[in-house]
């Protein structure tokens, strides 16, 4: 249950969020910037904004010669000008801005590939992977020499840190390996603006006609390759066919045949009141969130889908397994990548709905407190700033434009 609100115990107390893309646009990093900062506004902290994306016009030029080489595969490197010299050097200009304007700010940096180093001031590091991992885990490879200057940054920024925090336990465990105990898991995140549910509608989804809902963008594409390819066996025995709605891909990203009974909806923006309302509509009707690519499957969605009572279909990935464990209860555990095993899944939890009621219930209670006032509460207790980490009731905008 929610308590009143805490206030700061310092009003000029200020927090500077430094991210790449708009904090104050939904559609930001998978809208986690959105959320952290409406929390940290909500518990009567005032936020600076600052964007540190890179130049669209510079980037364009500088990546089309990288992105040819890996056409060419010449080079398998993920070095771009994001990672690169003249962007480093661009982007900590305007970081020594925002550190001169605000000198009494606690800095917040949603990436590990920048930090405050140079004037040695207290900064949080807030972040999903590092660079590094994200080379060994999807490539399976060791970084290259350019990759090899980002990872050296990152792991000067983490070093230098005071707090640093990793969206997900396993990899907090590794860095904490390296880096102590500053490195905090929090737990997870819903991203869902206004959380209020009526369980009993969302309980009987499914008995009007089985919806099921992918969400992914490009790099989630052998997933839906593997789904489409399911659908056919799934229906070919069904009267009343199930139909899939693709969220994130276009049917021009698909090439070849696509099965019947597919809808593309392409990026629906939550920024966007009327593809908000058409995402959520979706979700909430969805019988079953289906992403089965082997070694993630859009986390931040799949939350999401398990808060409206919507189990999920995946591959146990670590991440997934270490939050919600192994034995399948929030959903169904592919074991491999073949059309027909992911048809029988489908199959079972749309005859047995005693089963997917029993997962759809399991699938929201594991997600029902992973709110963001609950997320930045631990967070600014870690800092010193509040003195237990209780949840919150909204503040008002009046109340904090005086904070």
């Amino acid at each position: 249950m929610n308590t009143a609100p805490q206030r700061p115990p310092r009003k000029d107390k200020a927090f500077t969020v430094f991210t790449l893309g708009d904090s104050s646009d939904i559609a930001t990093w998978s809208n986690v910037p959105y959320f952290f900062t409406r929390a940290l506004e909500r518990y009567g902290f005032k936020v600076v904004r600052v964007n540190i994306r890179q130049s669209r016009l510079l980037q364009a030029g500088y990546d089309l010669f990288w992105n040819t080489l890996r056409i060419l595969r010449i080079t398998r490197t993920r070095h771009n000008y994001f990672r690169s010299p003249i962007n480093y050097w661009l982007t900590n200009l305007t970081i020594e801005r925002a550190l001169r304007r605000h000198p009494r700010h606690h800095n917040l940096f949603m990436t590990y590939s920048f930090g405050a180093n140079k004037r040695k001031r207290d900064y949080t590091l807030f972040c999903d992977m590092t660079f590094e991992k994200s080379i060994e885990y999807f490539e399976g490879r060791p970084a290259d020499r350019l990759e090899l200057r980002t990872i050296h940054k990152e792991e000067k920024n983490l070093e230098q840190a005071k707090l640093v925090i990793s969206l997900f336990p396993e990899l907090a465990e590794e860095l904490r390996e390296e880096y102590g105990h500053k490195v905090k898991y929090y737990g997870n995140v819903v991203n869902i603006e206004s959380p209020e549910v009526n369980e009993k509608e969302l309980l009987h989804k499914g008995e009007k006609g089985i919806e099921l809902v992918f969400i992914g963008k490009e790099h989630y594409k052998a997933g839906l390759k593997l789904l489409l390819r399911a659908l056919p066996v799934l229906n070919e025995r069904r009267a009343k066919p199930v139909h899939l709605h693709v969220i994130g891909l276009n049917r021009g990203n698909i090439r070849g045949p696509v099965p019947s009974n597919v809808t593309f909806h392409g990026y629906l923006d939550k920024g966007n009141e009327e593809q908000r309302k058409l995402y959520y509509d979706i979700l909430k009707r969805a019988y079953l969130f289906v992403n089965p690519n082997v070694k993630w499957g859009a986390f931040s969605a799949s939350l999401e889908a398990m808060f409206l009572y919507t189990p999920v279909v995946l591959f146990p990935y670590a991440e997934f397994t270490r939050t919600f464990g192994e034995d399948g209860r929030v959903g169904h555990f592919l074991q491999r990548e073949s059309a027909t095993e992911l048809a029988e899944a489908l199959q079972k939890l749309i005859l047995d709905r005693k089963l997917w009621r029993a997962k759809a219930l399991h699938a929201h209670d594991a997600v029902k407190d992973f709110t963001w006032d609950n997320y930045v509460g631990r967070y600014l207790t870690d800092l010193g700033l509040l003195r237990t980490a209780t949840p919150l009731e909204p503040i008002p905008e009046e109340a904090q434009a005086n904070a």
